[in-house]
């Protein structure tokens, strides 16, 4: 005979039942029609519906409870960025799915749903705009399940996510940040020319301190990071590091300071500092001055370690200088133009000389075109 097998909630205890009921007879089906079986058993009994989970969780721990556990004493270790951003998941995603649900309930088929239902969620942009959410954006709401729900649970999981098309960043050419430069005065140029020529990630060149820089001996030291205009430590531990200045930066950074001894390199009006709203709004402005494409402040920082790339400055200079963790992190901020491909091309030939050169046989090229 074939038998079923399930587990039943039984109130007022954290222990299920097991039960065993009988199918039919192995001769008169197979095992795909026993379990097709049982499966309408089950709901027609009701055990696999949402309604009869929560029934039953009156006295088991649900993923809204484990959620607020987790909030307050996990989410409180990680960066405000992160405390933000996670925090939005949890509220806009997961506890509206699986709040009301016992944390047992949450398996990988019910998560693995979860993911195709959020592949079709479309959120609002300003103007009534549409727009689908992206893989990343997935990959992280789940990633923020998992945080909550502990590895024990998720180990053997086997989820599907849809795959992130191939969009190369937008980075800024050497000659389109000379042209942000020039268009730009005062706290604006130091600014821009400190982003490109550094790499500075947005939020440390906001905090940026007097005190940071020497300028007699053409360093600058990172050791902080401005977030919603807070002053935290930097974004990893590589980020608190030492970059050595060119002499034009020195002089664009000499000229910005004049006299002062303290207080911030950038800064408003009010002595606050700077957001990355009102700066991404001033270079929005400036690059369509320019007619140049549109692009954000990171484009500085991969256009900064392409150029460093290009130059074949040493890898481990470029993690020190730039603040990566490993040359992986690197090679995915480095992008080359095609002029600068057409001539490591020309300069990497077998035959340098071209056409005219006494090692070029015409015979062979012609061969070879055959």
């Amino acid at each position: 005979m074939w038998h079923g097998r399930y587990y039943v909630d039984v109130p007022n205890q954290d222990k299920r039942r097991k039960v065993s009921i009988s199918l039919g007879s192995v001769q008169s089906m197979k095992k795909p029609e026993a379990k097709r079986k049982l499966r309408t058993l089950l709901e027609e009994i009701g055990l696999n519906a949402d309604s009869h989970l929560e029934r039953f969780s009156a006295n088991a721990r649900t993923f809204k409870d484990e959620s607020k556990w987790w909030r307050e004493n996990r989410l409180v270790t990680f960066k405000p960025s992160c405390q933000e951003a996670m925090g939005s998941h949890l509220d806009k995603y997961l506890i509206p799915r699986f709040g009301s649900l016992p944390v047992g309930a949450i398996d990988e088929r019910r998560v693995q749903e979860f993911i195709a239902d959020l592949i079709r969620t479309e959120y609002v942009l300003p103007k009534g705009r549409r727009r689908l959410l992206s893989p990343k954006t997935i990959r992280n709401i789940v990633g923020v399940l998992k945080q909550v729900l502990g590895v024990k649970v998720w180990r053997d999981w086997k989820l599907s996510f849809p795959e992130s098309p191939y969009k190369e960043q937008r980075f800024f050419t050497p000659e389109e940040m000379r042209q942000i430069i020039g268009a730009v005065k005062g706290q604006w140029a130091a600014l821009f020319a400190t982003l490109a020529m550094t790499g500075l990630r947005a939020g440390e060149a906001f905090g940026l301190h007097v005190e940071d820089l020497n300028l007699l001996k053409a360093k600058i030291t990172v050791r902080r990071n401005v977030w919603n205009g807070q002053e935290l430590n930097t974004k990893t531990k590589r980020g608190n590091r030492t970059i050595t200045l060119d002499p034009a930066l020195v002089q664009i950074l000499s000229g910005h300071i004049g006299t002062r001894t303290t207080g911030r390199v950038f800064q408003t009006r009010a002595g606050t500092p700077f957001s990355k709203g009102n700066v991404r709004r001033k270079l929005r402005e400036v690059l369509t001055k320019l007619k140049l494409p549109l692009g954000g402040l990171h484009a500085f920082r991969h256009g900064r370690v392409s150029v460093l790339q290009a130059k074949r400055v040493p890898g481990d200079l470029i993690l020190e200088w730039v603040g990566h963790s490993n040359l992986n992190t690197t090679s995915g901020y480095t992008h080359f133009d095609d002029e600068f491909r057409k001539q490591t091309a020309n300069e990497t030939g077998l035959f340098k000389d071209g056409p005219n050169g006494p090692n070029f046989d015409q015979s062979q090229a012609n061969t070879a075109g055959a």
